[in-house]
This record gives C-alpha cells, structure tokens and sequence, in this order.
C-alpha cells in the first residue's frame, strides 16, 4: 500500500519510490544487487533518496 502522503510529495520523489518498491520484485532485500537494479531504472535514486529522508 502506498502512503498517501507521498502522493505530496514531488514527482522526482514519487518517480524514485516506485522504482524503489518495484526493485524489491527483483531483490527482496536492501543489498548491493538490490541498489544496482534501483539505479538501472531511476539512476539518480541517490539524490532523491537522501532528498525524501531530509537530508539533502
């Protein structure tokens, strides 16, 4: 289920959350091979990522 407070948030960030979620019917886990699939769909998952945690 998707929260609805990322509906809020700006495409870019809504874009790398998908693409998140999606990896995780690839890699079920947090582990390197899971990070090179995000970034094979949405390249600057970096940024956006520390961008949705507040940190950049």
């Amino acid at each position: 289920m998707v929260c609805p407070l990322i509906l809020q948030k700006p495409l870019d960030l809504v874009d790398y959350v998908v693409a998140h979620e999606l990896s995780h019917l690839i890699e079920m886990n947090h582990s390197k091979a899971f990070w090179q699939t995000v970034g094979s769909v949405y390249p600057g998952y970096a940024a956006a990522r520390k961008k949705l945690r507040g940190v950049g």
